[in-house]
């Protein structure tokens, strides 16, 4: 008989112990297929977000994991598309406001820029979007290489370090009189 009660008390579980194994592990708390979400600042939308999967997770560090592919549109101060994100997959770091692109990074304009990259990062209270990776931008006047880059959300402007790369300037024409 004591053998048997010795053996029922020791298949108590702790739940000190039951939590210390558990808190390690790290599941979603939310999963949503082919969603659409969208976000606004004072009553304007700012943007969309498309997702092929998003998993949410709470915790010291919460965020936001998509997978499977997105597309985020950015909106002007009118609400029209001013530039769009795609990549396979992004953390979005809630209370950091920070968003990490990763994977067939691609971030397009209106004026028909294109950029290619494996890895981009918005800061979203600076509107400060960047990576140190390569760069490939291409436009109508042709496309620059570049090892890390520097942009807003909006992709209106850039700057670039180590830059190699074919561009087509306008050149002013020389006057005949202007020849040696």
């Amino acid at each position: 008989m004591i053998l048997i009660t010795g053996v029922l008390f020791s298949c108590e579980n702790d739940i000190d112990q039951i939590k210390a194994l558990t808190d390690d592990l790290d599941f979603p708390v939310q999963t949503v297929k082919n969603g659409t979400f969208h976000y606004t600042e004072n009553a304007k939308l700012t943007n969309t977000l498309i997702a092929e999967v998003l998993n949410r997770y709470e915790g010291e560090r919460a965020r936001i994991e998509v997978e499977g592919g997105f597309e985020m549109l950015m909106y002007d101060s009118l609400e029209n598309v001013s530039a769009v994100l795609s990549a396979e997959r992004g953390t979005f770091f809630d209370g950091e406001g920070i968003l990490e692109a990763k994977e067939n990074v691609v971030f397009h304009n209106t004026e028909g820029a294109i950029l290619k990259t494996e890895e981009l990062i918005w800061l979203q209270d600076s509107d400060k979007v960047y990576t140190n990776k390569f760069v490939e931008i291409t436009n109508e006047d042709g496309s620059i290489f570049s090892k890390g880059m520097t942009t807003n959300s909006k992709f209106s402007y850039y700057r670039l370090w180590e830059v190699t790369g074919d561009i087509l300037l306008d050149q002013p024409k020389k006057d005949e009189q202007d020849e040696p």
